[in-house]
């Protein structure tokens, strides 16, 4: 795709490309491109989504706007498995990206641990209000209540961001290699 847009720019016309492999984009000097932590062949967003689609495609375009030095790769905030609006699809549709049942079962159950976790930290923080309103607190429990907080709450953080990055990151290099087989990816 960064071989295509330097021809285009270099006739005076503007381009962005997304990419989910920054490095290889950024190798080729792509002149300005819209990295999405999201699966490969899954760019545009989840299958039958379209205001999670809609919202990642006019963040591209505004981003072309505001990119001003070549080279330039800017991350969209959007995590795969974690965009910040719910939304049921409205076509049982599912990815043309290619399927790994044994990877999605691994991101339902990093979702599950997630949930778990936060209902943990949820219970943990009723406890330490509660140990705190009490008349008889047990000597230092609100500071060991609030230290197991604070590691739930890191936990969380490792599971929604670095856990989920390194099961995208397993996918991505054989579902590129996929899409390029099957003539899905140029």
């Amino acid at each position: 795709m960064g071989l295509v847009q330097n021809q285009i720019e270099g006739a005076g016309v503007s381009s962005i490309s997304m990419t989910v492999q920054p490095h290889i984009t950024g190798s080729i000097g792509s002149p300005r491109a819209v990295y999405i932590r999201f699966p490969a062949g899954n760019q545009l967003g989840e299958a039958g989504k379209p205001i999670q689609q809609r919202t990642i495609l006019t963040d591209v375009l505004e981003a072309a706007r505001y990119i001003q030095t070549p080279g330039t790769i800017l991350e969209l905030p959007y995590r795969w498995r974690r965009f910040p609006v719910q939304e049921e699809p409205v076509y049982p549709g599912t990815s043309v990206g290619p399927r790994h049942p044994q990877v999605e079962a691994m991101g339902e159950s990093l979702d599950n641990l997630v949930r778990t976790a936060q209902e943990y930290k949820v219970y943990l923080e009723e406890r330490l209000s509660q140990e705190k309103a009490s008349a008889s607190s047990i000597h230092g429990l609100a500071g060991t209540l609030q230290s197991h907080i604070d590691r739930v709450a890191r936990l969380i953080e490792i599971l929604d961001t670095d856990a989920l990055d390194q099961l995208r990151e397993i996918t991505n290099p054989i579902a590129t290699l996929e899409l390029r087989a099957s003539g899905k990816f140029v």
